[in-house]
């Protein structure tokens, strides 16, 4: 039987290199999206084994990243979920694996590794690249975070506030909280998150669609 798969990304030249890639490999590209609203409207009407999609594009709608993934594997769980991203933070990548993602390739391999990952997802595999095998297997190492856990709705507001410049006496001003309990939760997110300097806070946060 042939291997149905959609590929989803808002750069035309991913769209064309990843349809010819995909073609080249004997895999039937049944569609094509530019952002997440396409791609959930056009599963409503294609069925196919694999979805391959970019984490974070363009949209009106709040459909994308994290809660992206989530919707597929939710409405859709009879297909793969492989991500396409130039995201190498391994906080961000274990949480699209914790969401349910079969498989990561990075941007910047080779077009061919989307062939390679929608045949790996599709026979029950988890599919990453060499590069972000890596950095998940040197962040395992190291870390003694909780990365991948998810962040309650304070947490998240918290770090959203946080990012945005607000200190925590303004954040626990506004909240009518002790700067100590926002502390806590700011510490907290970001430990579930895997990081452990504010500065790469901000980055981890956009990377996964919270700002």
């Amino acid at each position: 039987m042939p291997l149905n798969v959609i590929l989803a990304d808002d750069h035309p030249l991913v769209l064309v290199g990843g349809a010819l890639a995909l073609r080249t490999a004997h895999i039937n590209l049944v569609g094509e999206a530019k952002n997440a609203e396409e791609l959930l409207e056009l599963l409503k009407t294609t069925p196919c084994d694999v979805v391959i999609t970019d984490f974070l594009m363009p949209s009106e709608r709040e459909d994308d990243g994290l809660a992206l993934i989530d919707n597929l594997v939710k409405h859709h769980p009879d297909v793969a979920v492989v991500v396409l991203t130039m995201i190498n933070r391994p906080a961000a990548l274990n949480s699209m694996l914790k969401k349910g993602a079969r498989g990561i390739v990075d941007k910047r391999a080779s077009m061919d590794e989307l062939a390679l990952a929608a045949k790996a997802v599709h026979e029950g595999e988890t599919y990453l690249s060499e590069t972000l095998l890596d950095i998940l297997n040197d962040a395992d190492e190291k870390s003694v975070a909780m990365p991948g856990t998810p962040l309650s709705q304070r947490e998240t507001e918290v770090v959203r506030a946080f990012v945005s410049g607000m200190s925590l006496q303004q954040i626990a001003d506004r909240e009518g909280k002790s700067v100590k309990t926002i502390s806590r939760q700011k510490r907290d997110a970001m430990r579930k998150l895997g990081v452990d300097h504010d500065s790469l806070l901000g980055d981890t946060a956009r990377d996964l669609g919270l700002i």
